[in-house]
């Protein structure tokens, strides 16, 4: 039986934050965006609120070493050309690179969907322990709760 009221997605975020989640969350978006033939936005939200106080200068409490987020920028900026250069070779077209700093919760769930007018947001099921989601909420939970368009969970 062929579902013919199948969704056609045309723009597609994925987000990335390194986690094994996450690259499984990429291979399904690579393999949706494909399928659909949609735009592909790879996106890395560096959270600055946990990269405060990284690195080793002495500048006091609460202090940003900008050597050292520049390095965790250029890190995820490696890893979102692989997965570019991986959807380019899947077959995808149209792949756009997105890191940034922010919240990654209200990136992913809310200002990132509306600015790229997306319809579908794939995110690894958590990147964070169990205590951290437990007091925090994941950016998966937030983003189903409060993204306005659907969101695809990948959990393994």
């Amino acid at each position: 039986m062929t579902m013919t009221n199948q969704a056609q997605y045309h723009r597609i975020i994925v987000g990335i934050d390194g986690s094994k989640q996450a690259d499984r969350a990429v291979q399904k978006a690579i393999a949706a965006a494909r399928r659909n033939e949609a735009t592909l936005y790879l996106v890395n939200v560096l959270n600055l609120g946990k990269l405060i106080g990284l690195g080793t200068a002495e500048l006091g409490f609460g202090s940003v070493n900008q050597e050292a987020l520049d390095d965790v920028k250029f890190r995820m900026e490696r890893l979102v050309a692989k997965y570019r250069d991986q959807a380019l070779e899947a077959g995808v077209t149209q792949v756009e690179m997105h890191v940034t700093y922010g919240n990654p919760k209200l990136e992913l769930g809310k200002h990132l969907p509306k600015l790229f007018d997306a319809d579908l947001i794939v995110l690894g099921a958590t990147g964070v322990n169990m205590v951290e989601r437990m007091v925090l909420g994941s950016t998966a939970s937030y983003a189903v709760a409060n993204a306005p368009c659907d969101v695809l969970i990948v959990r393994r």
